[in-house]
């Protein structure tokens, strides 16, 4: 375990200008983040001030503690010996940071009582954020994204390492895919060979479901694995997030079994368009809003200005969608974008209702110049069938 506590002393600077006693991780992400691995059950507080302190069962502590080596001094591991004694354990200790944070001055919520942070996103466990509100009532619950994401925000280079490394095994998978992609095919069978094929090379599985969508089924935005054998002629789908070291990739590529006919060559031509008008513009400042309009603009001139969907791009890393998230949190349209970010272009599809769609997806670091890709995959839509 590598202990990140550069990256601590960062958070708790945000958490005292933000007025947090605590942050209480309970997510993997948060806790690859801050301590270098992940754990079965991620559990630990980061308090405004001191060391980190990571919970956890007693027959877990001895393995913990050589994993710490140096770093296992003493308060930066709380054990608990069952789940009466943690939830006792934890509440004792946010009491202790409430009054710490009151005679340190740190400023208190709109309830005027002290504030800690849980992670509230995808996989938060609802019932364990009700939970810790019922048993800290002496506190007020908030988000910890407004402290968390500015730092996560930026990659490093050892973040970029991994993020290049999951999206070159993303391209592996593509390979895969499209050496299958004959009429007849199952959509099942191409989803296993491809995720085999990632994790044979050393993906540890997938931030999200793998899709393969075929024909009409390219129009979702969030696909499936089509449930019907491939047809020659139709469109096809496949959307890739392998993940190394916690870290997401994003690969997604339309393909036509066949040579695309007159309306699916305006469709590709224009969602390749898109991603060429918004690369370019990829820089620090700029908003997914503007992204937008420029992504809108191409279709418009392709005479599809009905059928584009908000939010080209999001935010990648350690969750696969990151702060800017603006097709679930419309307001983050308006956040600029940083140097160091990375973000996808191509996370909307652009599809016409009962034909199909398209979509070519991949990550880039935002850069002053520009989008850069984590790596490069051709977009060669037609397969030889």
């Amino acid at each position: 375990m590598d202990v990140r506590f550069d990256r601590i002393g960062r958070l708790q600077e945000n958490m005292r200008a933000q007025g947090l006693v605590a942050i209480v991780v309970l997510n993997h992400d948060d806790f690859i983040y801050l301590f270098g691995e992940d754990r079965t059950q991620p559990r630990a507080i980061v308090p405004f001030q001191g060391p980190p302190e990571i919970i956890v069962f007693t027959g877990e502590e001895p393995e913990l503690l050589a994993a710490l080596g140096g770093a296992a001094q003493e308060g930066r591991v709380r054990v608990f010996r069952s789940v009466g004694g943690q939830i006792n354990d934890v509440v004792t200790r946010i009491r202790e940071l409430a009054a710490a944070g009151g005679a340190a001055g740190l400023p208190t919520g709109s309830s005027g009582k002290p504030k800690v942070g849980l992670q509230m996103w995808f996989d938060t466990p609802a019932f364990l954020v009700d939970l810790f509100r019922q048993v800290n009532p002496e506190v007020e619950v908030v988000s910890s994204d407004p402290v968390m994401d500015p730092l996560r925000a930026i990659k490093d280079p050892d973040e970029l390492g991994l993020m290049t490394e999951a999206q070159r095994l993303a391209g592996l998978g593509m390979d895969r895919a499209r050496q299958l992609l004959q009429p007849g095919v199952s959509a099942r069978a191409v989803a296993t060979e491809t995720l085999y094929a990632m994790m044979r090379a050393g993906a540890e599985g997938t931030s999200t479901p793998i899709y393969v969508n075929f024909g009409p089924d390219t129009c979702m935005l969030h696909g499936r694995v089509s449930g019907h054998p491939l047809e020659r002629g139709q469109m096809v789908i496949v959307d890739l997030t392998p993940r190394i070291g916690g870290y997401c990739a994003n690969l997604a590529r339309t393909f036509v079994a066949g040579l695309p006919d007159e309306r699916q060559t305006n469709l590709l031509d224009t969602y390749r368009e898109m991603v060429a008008a918004v690369r370019p513009r990829m820089i620090p400042g700029v908003t997914v809003g503007r992204l937008d309009e420029a992504a809108r603009a191409v279709a418009e001139n392709h005479g599809l200005a009905d059928y584009p969907v908000n939010g080209i791009g999001h935010g990648i890393g350690l969750r696969f969608e990151e702060t800017p998230a603006s097709t679930i949190i419309p307001p983050h349209r308006n956040l600029p974008l940083r140097e160091g970010m990375t973000v996808t272009i191509g996370h909307t599809v652009l599809a016409i209702p009962g034909f199909g769609g398209a979509r070519f997806e991949d990550v880039y670091l935002v850069t002053p110049t520009g989008a850069q890709p984590l790596t490069e995959y051709p977009i060669e839509p037609s397969l030889a069938v």
